[in-house]
């Protein structure tokens, strides 16, 4: 009996010591809030391969949400309501400049400035999508028809607009039904056939796009070449970030297209606030580009990240722990990307 009691204590002993390790390494954890878009989406795998690699390699939980339009990211990070979320140079200059969706925040400009950049990306095309049974053959087709931009008051819904209406001249719910959604709800619409046409920037070739040819064959709509001289295409890709895009046919199973079609792509990144801890933002720059293999196996269009090509297009100073890290790197600063004195 006593031989068991010995053991008894012992065993609470060696729990209280594992429970207080636990704790102490609970302690030293850092938790992290991301907003995100859906796992399927470009954005999605790209930050969940991020959020995999630092969460494997430091000591740091990322709890990661999804749904939020990245314009209200920007302001939640600005506000210190969030630390990582998915930027933008356009959704910068919008900021910047008090334009579009920013148009009526009076502080839009003061707001930007507490926001910093990690690591930009090339996002891919915005890539306009519906069935090949739709009779619809080009953007002009879509007179009449449910189209979805993208969320409503985000940064993609606003290039769209202005693309659609300087090809077709048509504005939504007037030429055209614009479809409210946000980005999830949106691929299960089009999936259970609710509307004619989807638009959504992502990469090629996208997961997202590739479920839709499984269900029926599609078809991916471009920009007539004379359109790009259109007032409203030219200001679009006067905005950071914005480029022309190149989508061949065979990009995807089950895509009728038999020539390339040409529309905008974009660069986004991840962004951060100035108040995030130096080491912290260091650190997890440094594993994802020491662990970058490992980033670039969870899907085939992540091997065009990398670190030469992190800084481009990106449009608010680095954080002062980034910028750290690509100095290390040899990596060339512009001015403009280099954090406040004091950071």
């Amino acid at each position: 009996m006593l031989k068991r009691l010995k053991t008894t204590a012992w065993a609470l002993a060696f729990a209280a010591a594992g429970l207080a390790a636990a704790t102490a390494q609970a302690q030293d954890k850092k938790f992290l809030t991301m907003d995100s878009n859906p796992p399927g989406t470009t954005v999605g795998q790209f930050m969940i391969a991020f959020t995999q690699v630092v969460q494997k390699n430091l000591p740091i939980e990322i709890q990661m949400s999804t749904g939020k339009p990245s314009t209200k990211s920007a302001v939640d990070a600005a506000l210190q309501k969030v630390d990582l979320y998915t930027g933008a140079p356009t959704i910068n200059w919008y900021m910047q400049n008090k334009a579009a969706m920013y148009s009526k925040v009076e502080n839009a400009p003061e707001l930007n400035k507490n926001l910093r950049g990690l690591i930009n990306y090339p996002l891919g095309p915005y890539q306009i999508v519906t069935y090949a049974d739709s009779g619809i053959e080009k953007l002009e087709d879509i007179k009449g028809r449910k189209v979805f931009l993208g969320p409503p008051a985000g940064a993609a819904t606003k290039v769209m607009k202005d693309v659609v209406e300087a090809v077709t001249g048509l504005v939504p719910d007037e030429g055209y039904e614009a479809m409210r959604y946000d980005w999830s709800s949106a691929e299960t619409a089009f999936l259970d056939g609710q509307m004619d046409v989807y638009i959504v920037p992502t990469s090629i070739p996208s997961p997202q796009i590739q479920q839709f040819a499984l269900v029926r064959p599609i078809r991916i709509l471009g920009i007539p070449q004379d359109k790009f001289e259109h007032d409203l295409i030219k200001a679009a890709l006067q905005y950071p970030g914005r480029t022309i895009w190149d989508i061949p046919p065979g990009s995807y199973e089950n895509q009728v297209n038999t020539e390339s079609v040409n529309t905008i792509g974009s660069w986004v990144g991840i962004q951060t606030q100035k108040w995030l801890d130096e080491q912290l933002a260091y650190d997890m720059v440094r594993v994802f580009f020491e662990h970058l293999d490992e980033v670039h196996q969870t899907a085939p269009w992540m091997k065009i990240i990398t670190l030469q090509t992190a800084l481009n297009e990106m449009n608010v100073p680095l954080h002062a722990g980034a910028y750290r890290f690509y100095k290390e790197q040899g990596l060339e600063i512009p001015e403009e990307l280099v954090p406040p004195q004091g950071e």
